[in-house]
């Protein structure tokens, strides 16, 4: 990506809407960024679904930072977006207690012991949710789904033909209360989703 084109990307997500959509398309279509962060997440206890999913949770940081103004182009977006990604790996990796070196590289990570236990129960959870979620209504799957992608409300709103953003969060809240019932009436879930 190139300086101009990283501040028309930038400025395509500010103006929010169809422009925000093209221009985290664009964004999520560029190979480079996306199989650099693969191969060094595969190279550092992962796996190309992790390097997938980690992907798509930097460009939703990214797209957020851009939003709330909690971003400065002073290098290039792929540099800022593969930076996200790794410090979310890194992130994970701590939280699956896998012990870093002082000075991470992008080849070099070390664990002192890797977890398969904790990593399939993470992964059972996420199914759990996922499948928690597909009982709501497809009204509130859509709301919920567009506020973790970090819409704002007036987008959900407008994305889901409700009244305003006020509506929307009215909305949002009602369908995170249905979904709490719904883990609450299931002790099962109640004790692997916590």
């Amino acid at each position: 990506m190139d300086v101009d084109r990283d501040k028309d990307l930038v400025a395509m997500i500010k103006a929010g809407g169809v422009a925000r959509e093209r221009a985290l398309s664009q964004i999520f279509s560029e190979s480079g960024v996306k199989s650099k962060l693969n191969s060094m997440i595969t190279n550092n206890h992962g796996n190309s679904h992790d390097g997938e999913d980690f992907y798509q949770e930097a460009i939703i940081v990214m797209d957020r930072n851009i939003r709330e103004g909690n971003f400065r182009l002073d290098g290039s977006l792929s540099s800022y977006l593969y930076s996200i990604g790794k410090y979310l790996w890194m992130n994970h990796l701590r939280k699956k207690r896998l012990t870093l070196k002082e000075n991470f590289s992008d080849s070099e990570m070390v664990s002192d012991a890797v977890r398969p236990d904790l990593i399939l129960i993470d992964d059972q959870r996420k199914l759990q949710l996922q499948n928690l979620i597909g009982r709501l209504g497809q009204r509130c799957q859509n709301i919920l789904s567009l506020w973790q992608l970090s819409y704002s409300m007036e987008e959900i709103a407008q994305k889901t033909g409700l009244q305003d953003a006020s509506v929307a969060r009215k909305a949002k809240y009602d369908c995170q209360q249905q979904l709490i019932k719904i883990i609450q009436s299931n002790p099962i879930y109640k004790i692997d989703l916590t």
